[in-house]
């Protein structure tokens, strides 16, 4: 069967969505890893955050943050990546379509780091609010809690904060459990095993972090005035209340959400 791409032209570029690759197939192409689901998402978003204060977390291949580029135009993009060798794709695509320097890219920073994070913020923005936070970098529940601890309280009022692939694990092991189902004496039982023994960085997967902010909406309707979420998507919209920076997650969801919890993170 012919392959026959799902492309998106923004501003005269062509991105090719390919979630599971890392280049395009074809030359002058940027390869987005983004399914289509996501990509129409910011798409119907772009007239709101257009010229937006942005920070992207996770910068893989430089797809993503080339498409924000173009898509949102933002007055500054500021972004993070774990990895501390910068991809030429990105950094020659930035050279020519951000000559202003408006998108800066902060290779070789973890997203949990308390002291770097805030620090580069401070530097970038000021005492200026936020208008759009991206989440797309590790996907493991601690790093997740330690960049929305930092992050959540810059956004503005209405300011929006969005957790991509928060369901991967749950897909993972469905897909898993229908490998098992179907060849119950082959290679996916090591796979199903690995993956129930905890084998990972961490043993909770991250969509704990999505349940917790569904409870913060309903205690701190101030701080999280909307919830919107779907397969693998998630928008946690700012409210208009005062919250102190690096407020741990543990205050936006009280006791009795605390409680929830309790004996079952491990």
């Amino acid at each position: 069967m012919d392959y026959s791409p799902d492309l998106e032209i923004v501003d005269g570029v062509t991105f090719e969505l390919r979630p599971r690759r890392r280049t395009p197939t074809r030359k002058g192409w940027v390869c987005l890893r983004k399914n289509r689901a996501f990509s129409n998402r910011y798409i119907s978003l772009a007239s709101e955050f257009a010229g937006c204060q942005m920070v992207e977390v996770g910068v893989d291949q430089g797809g993503s943050t080339s498409f924000f580029t173009k898509l949102l135009a933002p007055r500054k993009l500021v972004a993070f990546e774990l990895s501390d060798q910068p991809v030429p794709r990105l950094t020659d695509f930035l050279a020519i379509h951000d000559p202003e320097a408006r998108v800066e890219i902060n290779w070789g920073v973890d997203q949990s780091d308390r002291v770097a994070v805030p620090r580069i913020l401070d530097r970038a923005f000021g005492e200026e609010k936020l208008d759009l936070v991206i989440d797309d970098a590790s996907h493991y529940l601690e790093p997740s809690i330690a960049t929305f601890e930092m992050l959540f309280p810059r956004l503005r009022n209405d300011g929006l904060y969005i957790l991509e692939d928060w369901s991967n694990d749950h897909l993972l092991e469905r897909g898993l459990r229908s490998s098992l189902e179907a060849d119950p004496e082959g290679s996916s039982v090591k796979k199903f095993s690995s993956l129930v023994s905890g084998d990972q960085q961490t043993k909770t997967p991250m969509s704990v972090l999505i349940c917790k902010l569904v409870i913060a909406a309903g205690y701190h309707p101030d701080w999280i005035s909307e919830i919107r979420v779907t397969d693998g998507f998630c928008e946690v919209r700012r409210g208009p209340g005062e919250i102190p920076p690096d407020t741990p997650l543990t205050e936006y969801i009280g006791t009795l959400g605390g409680w929830v919890f309790e004996g079952r993170e491990s």
